[in-house]
């Protein structure tokens, strides 16, 4: 497993460094860590910042949990805190990630930062070659190491190599913007299978690729009746599973990450959390909770989000005074400058919808610009009668999942109205989807699911948690190793 992050935290006190769980509400490493709690043993490559001037001993690998994951070792690679800062927290961020998620006119592209990312990958993929058993499988995630697979080929061409996109996959006149577009690609095309989230972002990677190299297409599947086609607007009725190029078969796949449920479930069945969804409960005295939780970033559509809220509270005075909204914000780190007229925007919007509707013993917006621990996110889930994610472009977005499976092992009636231009949106039969460039839609859609019929309600939750409970973590690990070994049966979508 190659990842850019360490399955917990790194924590320098008094010059020891001491670890604790990752602080996000949400996110891949738990996805990604669940799949070693039965025992599966592996090799978890991430950076580690390391100082060189300091006589302290680095050491490559420790254990994860030796209780919960007895097999899983963690092999850090040294970054200094300047290789961090470049690789991850500017350029990763400001060239790549606004690009990706077609925001391309917010990226910013420098030559010595690119110099940065490369040396960075190829640090990873010696660690990586240095980790892999003969004839492994090598699991690399996300765009921060598209360059590890040209390396890694070179150094180990016995390796099986398969990686995953865990973000958006933009069309080819989008991508094509990156000046090094051609190098990347060239390193992908190194890989023995490459999965995305959903069948509309494969496609788009395999246009971006038809105007690199000349490819064939070699298998294409029907994406109906797991995926939305027609439904949504990334949607696709059909896609590509294998092509070749320069005589290399490459697979291609569509791998929704998964929940794990049972994670979630433990965490309803403690006290403490009943407790506090009772607490939540009785702190509402009866009004309605409509929920948000996201990253501070303009992709996920914050802002507009709240000037829909204020739309609906114009239009239907009614409201007034029994839904309230409860948005999370989780901050970003705080090298990352790029968010901080953002958050001023989003804490003006938020100010200035108080100070027109708020009355006593009334706020429409309860706003937390802070991280939150899961125990608690998951309380507030299975108290929200409403949950309103409305990115602008989105991967595939894990929150929506999580709010699933907390309602659908409360048997609630939650409603969960989603974006459509988020992954999510092609494969959750029963969400309510709306167009959030749109801010009529957006209002217009949340006043939907506020009045919805209870028995529509719990007909449409049924389904999604049925979709979240099959489509879990376990099976999605187990789907995409057997769609890179060439196993999952012919003809057959993973799911």
């Amino acid at each position: 497993m190659v990842y850019h992050r360490l399955p917990y935290e790194e924590v320098n006190e008094g010059g020891r460094v001491l670890r604790r769980p990752p602080s996000s509400p949400n996110g891949i490493i738990p996805t990604l860590l669940s799949y070693f709690g039965d025992g599966r043993p592996g090799a978890w490559v991430a950076w580690s910042v390391h100082d060189p001037r300091k006589a302290i001993p680095f050491e490559v690998h420790t254990s994860v949990d030796r209780d919960r994951y007895p097999q899983l070792v963690a092999a850090r690679v040294p970054l200094t805190k300047d290789d961090v800062d470049v690789f991850y927290k500017r350029f990763s961020k400001e060239a790549f990630w606004p690009t990706l998620h077609t925001f391309w006119e917010r990226a910013q592209f420098r030559d010595e930062d690119w110099r940065v990312f490369l040396k960075v990958n190829r640090l990873f993929a010696r660690r990586a070659a240095a980790e892999a058993a003969e004839g492994a499988v090598v699991w690399l995630h996300d765009y921060n190491l598209w360059m590890v697979p040209a390396v890694l080929r070179e150094l180990r061409p016995d390796v099986k190599i398969a990686f995953f996109h865990h973000t958006y996959f933009p069309s080819a006149d989008v991508f094509n913007v990156l000046p090094w577009r051609r190098e990347i690609i060239g390193s992908l095309l190194q890989c023995d299978y490459i999965g995305f989230h959903i069948p509309r972002q494969a496609e788009n990677f395999l246009d971006v690729v038809r105007g690199v190299a000349p490819l064939t297409v070699l298998e294409q599947r029907n994406c109906a009746p797991r995926y939305l086609t027609y439904g949504c607007a990334v949607g696709l009725e059909e896609m590509t599973t294998a092509f070749e190029v320069h005589g290399r078969r490459i697979g291609l796949g569509a791998h929704p990450v998964g929940l794990d449920v049972g994670r979630i479930r433990a965490i309803l069945e403690r006290p403490e959390t009943r407790a506090r969804i009772d607490e939540l409960r009785e702190g509402l005295g009866g009004t309605r909770m409509i929920l948000s939780v996201e990253r501070l970033d303009y992709t996920k559509g914050t802002l507009e989000k709240l000037v829909a809220f204020e739309r609906l509270l114009d239009e239907h005075p009614e409201l007034q005074g029994e839904v309230s909204l409860l948005a999370v914000c989780v901050p970003a780190a705080k090298e990352m400058t790029i968010y901080d007229g953002l958050q001023t925007q989003i804490e003006q919007a938020v100010g200035r919808l108080n100070g027109r509707f708020s009355r006593v013993g009334w706020t429409p917006v309860q706003f937390f610009f802070r991280a939150l621990p899961f125990d608690e996110v998951v309380a507030w889930y299975a108290t929200a009668d409403v949950m309103w994610i409305t990115p602008l472009r989105d991967g595939l977005n894990l929150v929506s999942k999580e709010y699933v499976a907390t309602q659908g092992i409360l048997d609630g009636r939650g409603v969960l109205v989603l974006s459509e231009f988020a992954g999510a949106a092609a494969e959750l039969h029963g969400a309510v989807l709306t167009n959030p460039h749109d801010g009529a839609d957006l209002a217009a859609q949340l006043h939907h699911a506020i009045t919805m019929d209870p028995t529509e309600a719990a007909t449409r939750l049924r389904e999604l948690f049925s979709i979240v409970e099959h489509n879990d973590i376990r099976r999605w690990g187990r789907d995409f190793l057997a769609a890179v070994s060439g196993e999952l049966e012919d003809g057959a979508l993973p799911g």
